[in-house]
């Protein structure tokens, strides 16, 4: 189980008196692949068949790159969708990271063109080197999991100098090319940046142990237990725990959280402040996503802070999965603290499955509708909520909603519809069906009986149980059916709204008070002091 986690979490030495903190002085190297969107989008018409084709291909291209970066002692301590974070430390740091990149683009322009079932995809890599001192924080509730997270300026530094390569180029921060001989780097496009030119050589000092990852003794043993259940978000562990299936073609909700304000609370508070915010954000998300019935996937860099990502669907589906995920960042961005958050949700079908080499792999699900999900959440401001169209439309639940105007993403030809997403209005499980009401007469004489007993002054309350889908709404429908000139107030509430008290009284008040559904807070209470008043 090793595989699944960094190595750097065997070997957490905490700095500055924070459990939660540890300072790393190496570089970073953000390492982004691009042209698996296309793969993706060619194999998904091919279903399952194009998921295992698919799982083949991603294992046998990151098992080349990541060997070629483990000769010189890359540390993996991010997967981010097509993108992976590699941290080298130690001796010859910068020059090592370089290599790294060297030879990862040499490789992939090897195994980089992949000719599949479906047509040939070419990869290309672009790659951001940076070095300094990095922050790493291990932060969230450990009933759930402990996430290790990187963020501060420097770490914003390096997603600025991936941002600044081109696709083929490995792009170096003046801190990383002061480390580096001359000869082997030139001026980047902007001011601050350098791109490599040749394979740099080795540093003097003692030569670095082929395949020796920082933060593990060579040789050495870690109880991989205690860090499955440490460091991996619940369903995920459950699903590496439970012996990994094939690759699958899945239909997904999938949220992406941002969250910004790290590096100036670095610069004027200090470490212990932003462990103390990030912990804030992590445990915001692991309730939410545990109330709701969504995974906690993974996170990733960003700048300025960092991204978290969120399913719905897998590596399991409980069913309603746009209406647990909507629910769920709803819930999340109600509860924001001290850092700025913006979320963007989508849906659609996605691979899912385990992949990479032996010595370091991940669970991960790859498709369109990730992509998408990402190209929202970039639309979306401070405090906004966006999802698409078609995902609030498959949502049981409403939510007050502002439409936006339809707007381009890259890699689509046609507008995206979305809309901001506020706060829950109602449930709605869909109009009754129309064919005649056969049998459950037992049943329909009791709610009879008990509504007749209502009309003339004894109320009772009747709890009528059943598996879902076996017609609970119907008979009630038809049990109302008998009594016209009653006046029947509905409230609706679900697994969602256990936890909050009188939940589907909201709805049976307002309706009994003659209420809109966003009728404000003062004209409720005004509305109300005048019936009770009467």
């Amino acid at each position: 189980m090793l595989p699944y986690v960094p190595a750097l979490l065997s070997d957490w030495r905490p700095t500055h008196g924070d459990e939660r903190h540890m300072r790393v002085e190496g570089s970073l190297a953000f390492v982004d692949i691009s042209g698996f969107t296309k793969l993706t989008e060619r194999l998904a018409r091919r279903g399952n068949v194009g998921a295992e084709e698919m799982s083949d291909l991603l294992d046998a291209t990151f098992a080349a790159l990541l060997t070629a970066a483990r000769e010189e002692g890359a540390d993996l301590v991010k997967w981010g969708g097509d993108a992976v974070l590699l941290l080298f430390s130690g001796a010859g740091h910068a020059s090592r990271a370089c290599r790294a990149a060297y030879d990862m683009r040499a490789t992939l322009r090897t195994v980089g063109t992949l000719r599949t079932s479906s047509g040939t995809v070419t990869l290309r890599m672009s790659v951001g080197v940076h070095s300094a001192p990095f922050d790493f924080y291990l932060v969230g509730d450990p009933a759930h999991h402990r996430e290790l997270l990187v963020v501060g300026p420097p770490v914003s530094r390096t997603a600025l100098m991936e941002s600044i390569a081109a696709a083929g180029q490995v792009v170096v921060s003046d801190e990383t090319a002061a480390l580096l001989a001359p000869r082997t780097y030139r001026s980047g496009s902007q001011q601050g940046s350098h791109v490599l030119r040749t394979r740099p050589g080795p540093s003097t000092g003692a030569p670095w142990p082929v395949g020796a990852p920082v933060g593990v003794t060579v040789g050495a043993t870690v109880d991989d237990e205690r860090l499955l259940h440490q460091y991996l978000p619940d369903a995920v562990r459950r699903h590496v725990l439970a012996e990994q299936g094939e690759a699958e073609h899945r239909s997904v909700a999938v949220a992406f959280v941002r969250f910004q304000g790290t590096d100036e609370l670095t610069r004027e508070s200090g470490v212990s402040a932003v462990a103390e915010a990030l912990d804030q954000v992590v445990r915001n998300v692991q309730t939410a996503t545990h109330e709701h019935g969504v995974t906690f996937f993974e996170t990733d860099i960003d700048r300025d802070g960092g991204k978290i990502m969120l399913v719905a669907g897998a590596p399991r589906s409980s069913g309603r999965d746009e209406e647990r995920m909507l629910r769920a960042v709803r819930t999340v961005m109600d509860r924001a603290g001290v850092l700025r958050l913006r979320i963007g949700v989508n849906r659609g079908n996605v691979f899912a499955g385990d992949f990479g080499p032996a010595f370091r792999r991940t669970y991960s699900i790859k498709g369109d509708a990730v992509n998408l999900a990402a190209r929202v959440m970039g639309r979306a401001g401070d405090g906004d909520v966006l999802a698409t169209a078609a995902t609030l439309q498959r949502s049981p639940t409403r939510f007050e909603t502002r439409p936006l105007e339809p707007f381009l993403v890259k890699g689509k030809t046609q507008p995206v519809w979305a809309a901001r997403v506020g706060a829950v209005l109602s449930s709605d499980d869909g109009p009754h069906s129309a064919s005649p009401f056969v049998g459950r007469q037992d049943e329909l004489a009791l709610l009879r009986s008990a509504l007749h007993g209502a009309v003339r002054g004894a109320g009772r309350a009747v709890e009528v149980v059943g598996e879902a889908g076996i017609g609970k709404s119907r008979l009630v429908a038809q049990a109302l059916a008998a009594v016209p000139e009653v006046q029947v107030l509905v409230g609706t509430g679900g697994q969602y709204d256990a936890t909050t008290p009188y939940f589907p009284f909201r709805t049976v008040l307002r309706n009994a008070l003659g209420l809109a559904r966003d009728t404000g807070r003062d004209e409720t209470a005004e509305r109300l002091r005048d019936v009770v008043s009467r």
